[in-house]
């Protein structure tokens, strides 16, 4: 593999996915499987990854709102839903379950080109990303969801090849990160705008980071190399977070290993420690158990009789749920799932936590045709951020009581 070749599939990889073209009809069904095919299961879903975003563009990305956040894909058959498990098919439209929760902005804003909603910078304004070319950043907006206005806050220049990614916002300021060269640089800018300004420090930043957050006054970031570390928001000294030399931030200040990617399909944050407290957990995996995905309290996966399942991190009050959460739960409660008949089928947002459902708005039908699927996945960004018609439907997942 060559290196543009293997920083492209790690920026991919690395972005969740949004706005992409068309998935490979049954995509989830091939990772669920035959329990015959169950030990190939994670590298089905690796080499999925890497042949569709080899065929020059063409299937999925996998690219989310914030980077870290809710992955979105396009036309995806869904495996069968069992009844016993299916959300009511009275299911409301997700404005009437959480009205307190949800917005829809227009697609379309006057001088801004086609964007990408990336990170809430606060309670009521919300990141947006334009593209120079695909993926390649070229300016961030803030839209204002109270009043409905938008304003530029920066130009975003970037050499070929490399691509602005994981913004995060606080301390009046956003942050986000560049790589180049299996090296990650920091760069920052006001919120009320001005002119992006790398964030220095006193050696390079060795490795690819793969989860950005602001702690304070500090930017803490993890690598996908394994490692977490500190780091002034003026710049100056990049600090190792003291025991988490493998670890990857789970949500701050939980750190956990192995982190999000296993393709060995080993339990994603298996082992999770609190760098505040010092508090540890280990989740309990069961013989058999596949495609097992952690977060702080609650883990998802599919058990040694093929049926996916939740339950807390100790093994306690395990529940069947209608189809696997191949990317994990947001917030350890939130996940979406196909229903309704062989005609017409919705995306439903669901919480685990209390058993409300919301619909989407997107629908999928036998041929494949239809609208794309939103995936929100282990993250710690509360954005969800879709296209329908003529908007883009806004969610707050923090804002879910």
């Amino acid at each position: 593999m060559t290196k543009d070749l293997e920083d492209d599939l790690h920026r991919v990889i690395m972005r969740g996915a949004e706005g992409a073209p068309q998935a490979p009809a049954g995509f989830p069904a091939q990772i669920v499987g035959r329990s015959r095919r169950r030990r190939r299961r994670s590298h089905a879903v690796a080499a999925a990854l890497a042949v569709v975003m080899v065929a020059g563009g063409v299937g999925w990305a996998v690219r989310g709102q914030g980077d870290n956040g809710p992955a979105v894909l396009d036309s995806v058959a869904t495996p069968s839903v069992s009844a016993a498990t299916t959300p009511a098919p009275a299911s409301r439209p997700v404005d009437q379950v959480w009205p307190q929760a949800v917005w829809k902005i227009p697609a379309k804003l006057p001088g801004v080109k086609k964007y990408q909603p990336r990170v809430f910078i606060d309670d009521h304004t919300v990141l947006l990303e334009t593209w120079e070319s695909f993926e390649k950043a070229d300016a961030i907006y803030a839209y204002d969801l109270t009043i409905g206005g938008h304003r530029k806050i920066a130009d975003i220049r970037t050499p070929k090849g490399v691509y602005a990614s994981n913004y995060a916002a606080a301390q009046d300021r956003i942050v986000w990160q560049t790589i180049d060269d299996m090296r990650t640089t920091f760069w920052s800018v006001p919120i009320a705008g001005g002119k992006p300004e790398p964030i220095p420090t006193d050696a390079p930043v060795e490795g690819r980071a793969d989860t950005v957050v602001v702690v304070g006054d500090r930017l803490a970031f993890s690598v996908m190399e394994g490692g977490v570390f500190t780091l002034p928001l003026t710049g100056g000294a990049v600090t190792p977070v003291a025991d988490a030399e493998r670890h990857h931030i789970l949500r701050w200040p939980w750190v956990g290993t192995p982190g999000q990617y296993t393709p060995n399909n080993e339990p994603s944050f298996e082992e999770i420690r609190n760098v505040e407290t010092g508090e540890t957990s280990k989740a309990l995996v069961r013989p058999g158990d596949q495609n097992v995905r952690c977060g702080v309290t609650t883990c998802v996966g599919v058990a040694a009789d093929d049926k996916p399942f939740h339950r807390l991190r100790d093994g306690s009050n395990e529940r069947q749920i209608q189809q696997p959460a191949l990317t994990g739960v947001a917030y350890d409660r939130f996940m979406t799932v196909w229903t309704g008949d062989q005609r017409v089928r919705r995306q439903l947002l669901l919480d685990l936590a209390t058993g409300k459902s919301g619909d989407l708005g997107l629908r999928l039908t036998p041929s494949g045709k239809g609208s794309r699927s939103v995936e929100p996945g282990i993250s710690a960004n509360n954005l969800v951020a879709y296209p329908l018609g003529d908007d883009y439907v806004i969610i707050d997942l923090a804002r879910i009581a």
